[in-house]
């Protein structure tokens, strides 16, 4: 039976593009609703394909299935689609530059800077080059590496940039996941509390989409608040380097005697 509102689970995953199993763990979960039983067979409709299609987009958004489990197990049957499309169109604005792939040889050129044997498995180490096989490479996060190369051109090596944006990842995470965090306790918690009224889906999508931009210029004008500060005691330490280097300067009024 292949038609749109009774589909068998092979068909339904066929559609989706998954395998039965992957669609049998699914629905164990709770993440699909009931099929539609006769005898012994359980049908699906065009809901179920929906769904599957949100878990889909969702994953590939980097949601965990637990996550999705915990946010479909405490809504409401009949708001759980509106609730889990809430939650793909809240990710959008935050979507980062989509992955490169170009043949190994391309790397050089597209950095603009030299690469060596030890930088690239640095680079490889790191995740921020991954090896297809096929002399080809796929770049996750391209932006994060030309601002690397651009570092490298100023002098600084690629394997101390890789520490420092592990160290970066850390600590803007945690800003991030606060801003989150206030838009959960607050915008989305009244939200949730009106029972995720249609009218105002497009409010909330828009305070998300402001929510970027917003914590992207507090970062950095605490950024540049920051900055002057650090590099003036930088400029200290120069500053009582050279003096060392010189030492004592002579007294004041003090001449040597003739003989």
């Amino acid at each position: 039976m292949d038609t749109g509102h009774g589909m068998t689970v092979d068909v339904l995953a066929r559609r989706a593009g998954m395998t039965v199993r992957n669609v049998r763990a699914h629905a164990a979960r709770g993440l699909l609703p009931p099929p539609h039983l006769e005898g012994r067979t359980g049908y699906y409709g065009p809901e179920h394909l929906a769904r599957l299609d949100l878990i889909t987009q969702l994953q590939d958004q980097g949601f965990a299935l637990s996550a999705i489990e915990r946010l479909v197990a405490s809504t409401p049957r009949q708001s759980a689609e509106e609730a889990l499309s809430q939650y793909l169109h809240m990710l959008a604005p935050w979507t980062p530059e989509p992955p490169l792939e170009m043949a190994a040889g391309e790397v050089t050129g597209w950095l603009g800077v030299d690469v060596s044997d030890e930088t690239w498995d640095a680079l490889v180490g790191a995740s921020l080059l991954q090896q297809l096989g096929g002399g080809r490479v796929r770049v996750p996060n391209p932006g994060l590496v030309r601002a690397g190369a651009e570092a490298m051109r100023l002098g600084m090596p690629a394997e101390a940039l890789i520490v420092m944006r592990e160290e970066l990842t850390t600590h803007v995470g945690a800003v991030t996941a606060r801003f989150v965090d206030l838009f959960r306790r607050t915008v989305w918690a009244e939200y949730r509390a009106e029972g995720l009224p249609v009218e105002r889906a497009q409010q909330v999508r828009d305070v998300v989409g402001a929510l970027q931009p917003v914590a992207a210029q507090a970062l950095l004008s605490t950024f540049r608040e920051s900055m002057p500060a650090a590099i003036s005691l930088f400029l200290d330490e120069v500053s009582d380097a050279l003096e060392q280097d010189a030492g004592p300067a002579a007294e004041p009024g003090r001449a040597d005697s003739g003989g």
